[in-house]
């Protein structure tokens, strides 16, 4: 039950995380206000991880770094620990 529910927050978080890169692809004048909350807090969540790995040539690869750890934690906890 608290794997289910792990494994569905991380789900959420990834998808999170693909729509905020998504929406970063909008020039600003053209994005809502909702888009604009999705990629502050994406932002945050990654923002630890461009610290480490800068973009390259002007490609933020971030959140494919994130997606990939998010997947590996889920794969741990569903495994078990």
């Amino acid at each position: 039950m608290v794997r289910e529910f792990l494994h569905y927050i991380i789900q959420f978080l990834i998808w999170f995380i693909i729509i905020g890169a998504v929406f970063t692809w909008i020039p600003p004048a053209n994005r809502s206000k909702f888009a604009d909350k999705i990629i502050e807090i994406t932002d945050n969540f990654l923002e630890p991880i461009r610290n480490i790995i800068p973009p390259i040539g002007g490609i933020d690869i971030s959140p494919l770094i994130a997606i990939i750890i998010l997947q590996l934690i889920d794969n741990f906890i569903r495994r078990g620990f």
